[in-house]
């Protein structure tokens, strides 16, 4: 019995390590902090749109939901294809991006954008 705690703890170690050096990874390659990327949504409005897990508050059903957003194909139905960069771009400035969109140009600060894309893919 005392070996199956021990294996258990040893893999649920493992599974935050994996999960640390993933966030590191993205947020060096993003340039953003995703613990700064909370706040920067809490004061930009983003969850009275959007769900977003891990946002206090943020349960909006106007927009879709970011859960799992980083690991779509397209977003914004199908005029955004996912990645890093894109997702800063559409999330700061999106009717540059489709001028038929529903979501508003943020004007969000280029750190924000990192910071937001940073918590949106390691974290959702």
């Amino acid at each position: 019995m005392a070996a199956v705690g021990l294996g258990l703890a040893v893999w649920f170690v493992q599974a935050n390590h994996r999960e640390s050096l993933r966030e590191t990874t993205i947020m060096q390659a993003v340039g953003g902090d995703a613990e700064r990327g909370i706040p920067a949504m809490i004061r930009n409005g983003c969850g009275g749109c959007h769900e977003i897990p891990g946002v206090p508050g943020a349960q909006g059903t106007v927009g879709p939901s970011l859960r799992g957003v980083a690991q779509r194909t397209y977003a914004a139905g199908t005029v955004l294809r996912t990645s890093p960069d894109a997702m800063m771009r559409w999330i700061s400035r999106a009717r540059d991006v489709d001028p038929r969109t529903a979501m508003p140009n943020t004007n969000l600060s280029e750190q924000e954008a990192r910071d937001i894309t940073a918590y949106l893919y390691a974290r959702t």
